[in-house]
């Protein structure tokens, strides 16, 4: 009998248990590195565009849109497919319907009033997910613009690949931005973009793929977007694979991220849902993206290219949005090429970002003041109103629309400007105690 034998023997006999060996895993890491062959691994994301609403409000061609988007990925059969502006539950239920042989898995992020318009297909099994929704998101009283009925989100799906991969995949869709001149929604969209970047970082620690896609609304060269890539240690996969040429003028910085031939994938003019000025010139943004970062694994990108434009045969397009697919080889037999200077310092954008977040706090507290005399007014006319014995009914009626625009002003004065406010607050603190540190 052996040594290792007569341990146990004297084990078994003494009563004492046994101790099994514990399967690390690292053990399967080293397995992978030894024993398998790189995988690849092909994503796409598509802001669908799918407004169910009536003309005009709603997305032109919605359904056969949508249903032509379900052939696509099950022609092309990608690994993971990541949608935003799916706005209905129904058509994700339609679109799943369709596509279920292909990717029996997929998940929608329910949030806000009408859904947070993103969603995930796998051909591989999802195993968890996870929301955060944005802390700012827009306005309630701006119904013409939309984003706070939303709810907008960033989506985490964990995807087991082979039973020993895990890919942590987001997706996110960000405030829009309407004026770039005036751009009022600038410290809630700075603010989401900061934690996007914080949720990444502290949820993809123990993945070993990290993917995150999704319409950003920023380009290239905005604080909010490089305030990501820095702050998340992530990479640009269009940027990685073409060449970003400089163009001289006053405008330079952002005309060189703009145009077809630079990536852009909204307001193009070879789409025919762009407005007629988009389409005789080519201004179009790049504001759709695919990040990704090595986690456990090691991750090489092979190819980003623009894809779902036009469709096949027809003259419309897939969305008023391009798409991006992305093919990737995981291995753990190479570091990335890339080094960690390839990313800006963190500390001038955060101090930059504090900057933005902190003037909305300002424009925050002084439109708490402007919707408190707004109301004040309101019941100023109301009670003035009861003095005139003319009209009576048309008076009635005036009041009760002067009560009702008065208390809405009495709620955004005093609960939605104070819940804005100190959730910008949050984010600023938040970033400076990173600064701090």
């Amino acid at each position: 009998m052996t040594s290792s034998n007569t341990t146990e023997s004297e084990s078994l006999e003494s009563g004492k248990d046994v101790e099994e060996p514990v399967i690390r895993r690292e053990s399967f890491a080293a397995l992978r590195r030894n024993n398998v062959a790189p995988r690849q691994l092909r994503v796409v994301t598509l802001n669908a565009w799918c407004l169910p609403q009536p003309w005009p409000i709603g997305s032109t061609d919605r359904v056969h849109r949508l249903q032509k988007i379900g052939e696509y990925m099950i022609n092309e059969i990608y690994d993971i497919v990541g949608l935003q502006e799916l706005w209905s539950y129904n058509d994700f239920v339609r679109l799943s319907e369709q596509v279920k042989d292909a990717y029996p898995y997929f998940h929608y992020f329910h949030s806000g009033f009408t859904g947070s318009g993103v969603c995930v297909f796998s051909r591989h099994p999802i195993v968890s997910t996870l929301t955060s929704r944005y802390s700012l998101n827009g306005f309630a009283h701006h119904i013409h613009r939309g984003d706070w009925f939303g709810g907008k989100v960033v989506g985490l799906t964990e995807i087991e690949i082979d039973g020993d991969l895990r890919v942590n995949f987001y997706t996110t869709h960000l405030h829009a931005e309407y004026d770039r001149e005036n751009d009022l929604y600038l410290p809630h969209r700075t603010a989401q973009s900061f934690e996007l970047a914080q949720f990444v970082r502290h949820t993809a620690r123990g993945a070993d793929v990290v993917i995150v896609t999704g319409d950003l609304n920023m380009e290239p060269c905005d604080l909010g977007f490089r305030l990501i890539l820095s702050h998340a240690k992530l990479f640009d996969a269009w940027r990685m694979s073409h060449e970003v040429e400089t163009t001289d003028g006053d405008d330079g910085e952002l005309l060189k991220f703009r145009g077809i031939a630079k990536g852009g994938t909204c307001d193009r003019p070879d789409n025919c849902y762009s407005k007629k000025a988009l389409r005789e010139k080519d201004d179009s943004k790049r504001i759709d993206y695919m990040l990704f970062k090595s986690g456990r694994c090691n991750v090489k990108l092979e190819e980003c290219e623009i894809t779902l434009n036009q469709i096949p045969g027809e003259d419309l397009n897939y969305s008023d949005h391009v798409g991006l697919r992305a093919r990737f080889t995981i291995d753990d037999r190479f570091r990335h090429e890339k080094s960690l200077n390839t990313w800006e310092p963190n500390r001038p954008l955060l101090i930059e970002a504090i900057g933005i977040v902190a003037g909305g706090e300002r424009r925050a507290r002084t439109d708490r003041i402007f919707f408190l005399v707004l109301a004040g007014i309101c019941l100023v006319l109301i009670l003035g109103s009861l003095f005139f014995e003319v009209f009576p009914m048309g008076f009635a009626i005036l009041r009760f629309a002067l009560t009702v625009i008065g208390v809405f002003f009495v709620w955004q004065g005093l609960i939605g400007l104070t819940l804005e406010r100190k959730a910008l607050k949050a984010a600023k603190q938040a970033m400076q105690q990173i600064l701090n540190n």
